[in-house]
Formats: C-alpha cells, structure tokens, sequence
C-alpha cells in the first residue's frame, strides 16, 4: 500500500474553505464514486482501493490518502490529479 500526503495552502475564511470543499466532494462522489462524511472540519474520504481524509485549517488543506494494492502502481498520477484538482479549488 502507498500513502499520499499533500498539504495545499490557501486564502479562504473557514466558511469559504468548507463551502469550496463541499463542491469538491460532491464531484469526488459524481465522477469517481468516493463517499464523503464529515467530521468537524475533517472530511472522510471512502472508495474501494482508497481511503484518507480532507483536514480544512485556517490557511491549509492537508489530504491523506491510503492507496489498496491495485491503485499503488499509479501514486504518482493520483498524488499529481489531487494537486492539480487542490489548485483549481483552492487557488
């Protein structure tokens, strides 16, 4: 198994943050079948061969991810598209 660890900074009161948040879990769920359940600020994330969380603090977004066996192989592309998709959400 991998592990990803990304820590993205950004500008957005609390609020904003988890309102940009909300909308990025709900294309998680739309395009790639990943549940999300919040927990205080901590959104956890859930799909076959994944799990992690979103963690929201003021001024920075930590994901952590938990790759199963089959999506190993592929940690660079997933640790890649979580950044881009960060960047378009965040930035």
């Amino acid at each position: 198994m991998a592990s990803i660890h990304v820590s993205y900074p950004h500008q957005h009161s609390m609020e904003d943050a988890r309102k940009v948040t909300r909308t990025f879990a709900a294309k998680l769920e739309t395009k790639l079948g990943v549940k999300g359940v919040w927990k205080g600020d901590v959104l956890a994330l859930e799909r076959q061969g994944v799990k992690g969380s979103l963690v929201l603090s003021q001024g920075v977004v930590d994901v952590e991810l938990t790759l199963g066996m089959m999506l190993t192989p592929m940690k660079g592309q997933i640790e890649a598209e979580v950044n881009k998709q960060l960047d378009r959400y965040f930035g």
